[in-house]
């Protein structure tokens, strides 16, 4: 998945210049593989997301949206999800509870729903600094993460992000304490307020003994109406 909301799972948003009329995004994307969490699930992975987000109130906002996934590499591969967040949104800091359903077909992870708080802090507006943690009844265990993002504008219709992270887990298919390193960087161009192209490579560096190092890249195209 991409994201959840917000960035529950590793995904990074549209320029702030770049308006939304109606509040719904959909991106299709590629990657040559899916890493979930510090695990890789497949090779040359294509997904869809579909996701909008409501205005409840002035700084309440709810956030719904679905994602499927297959695998086109070695082996078969299919990933369906839905989600929903409910985000109290302030000046500099937003936080709340996210909720996802998650089906795999021919995967090492079980069906089940992931649940649990988040929190992210901007200092300003290149920073964003987020810790989500998780509970995930596929494997009745927990994960959680903390993470540091910086964005930079590359021209009126561009912008650059960096995202660097580590996670832990506990009782998570087989993981306990710190779980990995991450990182992510992404370059964002936008056509008009409602395209834009994401190319990004992104990396994974095992910090339990069962995992392995990954790096990958993708592309991810989005539309906005």
């Amino acid at each position: 998945m991409r994201r959840l909301i917000p960035l529950l799972l590793p995904l990074p948003a549209l320029a702030q210049d770049v308006e939304i009329p109606l509040g719904i995004e959909v991106v299709t994307g590629y990657r040559s593989e899916y890493v979930y969490r510090g695990f890789a699930l497949a090779d040359d992975l294509i997904d869809v997301q579909l996701e909008t987000e409501i205005a409840l109130s002035e700084h309440w906002l709810l956030g719904l949206g679905g994602w499927y996934g297959t695998g086109t590499g070695s082996g078969s591969f299919d990933e369906l999800a839905a989600f929903a967040a409910l985000r109290y949104d302030a000046e500099r800091w937003d936080a709340g509870f996210q909720a996802a359903w998650h089906g795999f077909d021919h995967s090492l992870f079980r069906d089940g729903v992931d649940f649990g708080p988040f929190a992210n802090w901007r200092p300003n507006e290149d920073w964003r600094i987020g810790a989500a943690l998780s509970y995930d009844t596929g494997p009745d265990g927990w994960y959680g993460r903390f993470e540091a993002e910086w964005s930079q504008p590359t021209g009126r219709d561009s912008f650059l992000s960096l995202l660097a992270g580590a996670s832990g887990a506990s009782g998570y298919y087989g993981r306990n304490g710190a779980n990995d390193l991450y990182a992510r960087a992404s370059w964002t161009y936008a056509f008009n307020r409602s395209v834009a192209v994401t190319p990004f490579l992104g990396s994974s560096f095992a910090l339990d003994s069962a995992g392995s190092d990954r790096l990958f890249g993708g592309l991810w195209f989005e539309v906005n109406f």
